[in-house]
């Protein structure tokens, strides 16, 4: 790693707004860069070999962050790593969070692998570099729409807890690189196998030539409850948008419609307790 000898304390410090940019969408797509915040997902990113480019902390805390930085130094995988000292200040504009705890680290997009999806699908990105599809056993999980960046987050951390080791994701759903979604993933988006897709109608009927199974969860008039399906692991679950559910195009492409049963209190779940409580029931 290389440690930077200047404090930076103007807010207006290219790299400064730089990293404050990458708070947007459109800047993080352009740069290819996301940030990770606080010591856990800043050490659990160095942990998982992400590829991270730029550590910046706080002048306050400086001294304990390296101390804790120090493990790394010397990793070879590091060593174009820049450790950057920020002002107190000028690290608040960098930071998303209300109480920061002074470390925050800029990695490179994760989805570095461009494929077409049998021929049928373009601009499929694929986070990390593994042969695409699913592979034989893997369990999977998909989520449709699900706009709100904190479930998408919660999801895949869940995921990694049940044992699901691919999570795919339609292009209109929440950006992954979203700090709340990193936030709310808790490191687990460093472990779990992502794919976005362009089009969910290409993938499910390629899942279900491969002998796969697709559920649409959702409370419909022919829907089965979920423990009735004699689930198995290569069994694919289908998440809907909080709102508005699971499209009528996408329910009917789907094997059948599952539901979890619940209280007449209520209407529906939360779609990443919803993704949770299946996830655990597959797990059985």
């Amino acid at each position: 790693m290389k440690l930077s000898r200047e404090i930076l304390t103007s807010r207006s410090n290219p790299k400064i707004k730089w990293a404050s940019s990458l708070s947007s969408k459109k800047t993080r797509q352009n740069e290819k860069s996301f940030i990770a915040e606080g010591k856990k997902l800043t050490l659990e990113a160095l942990d998982s070999k992400m590829p991270v480019t730029h550590i910046f902390v706080s002048e306050a805390k400086r001294d304990e962050l390296l101390s804790e930085l120090e493990a790394y130094v010397d990793d070879a995988a590091y060593a174009q790593t820049e450790i950057i000292t920020v002002g107190d200040g000028a690290f608040e504009k960098i930071s998303t969070e209300k109480s920061p705890e002074g470390i925050i680290a800029v990695i490179k997009y994760l989805d570095t692998l461009k494929v077409k999806y049998l021929d049928i699908l373009n601009n499929t990105d694929i986070i990390y570099k593994e042969e695409f599809f699913l592979e034989k056993s893997e369990r999977a999980l998909v989520l449709s729409s699900v706009r709100d960046p904190g479930n998408l987050g919660a999801v895949i951390r869940s995921a990694t807890a049940f044992g699901v080791d691919h999570i795919i994701v339609t292009a209109d759903s929440a950006d992954v690189y979203n700090h709340k979604t990193v936030r709310a993933a808790m490191g687990s988006l460093f472990r779990t196998k992502i794919t976005v897709v362009e089009r969910l109608d290409a993938f499910i009927r390629d899942a279900q030539r491969a002998g796969r199974r697709v559920f649409a969860a959702e409370l419909t008039d022919n829907a089965s409850e979920i423990s009735t399906l004699g689930l198995n692991r290569e069994d694919i679950f289908i998440i809907g948008n909080e709102g508005h559910g699971i499209s009528s195009d996408i329910s009917a492409l789907c094997d059948r419609s599952a539901y979890i049963p619940i209280s007449k209190k209520t209407e529906s779940l939360n779609a990443a307790v919803a993704a949770a409580i299946l996830m655990w029931e597959q797990s059985k």
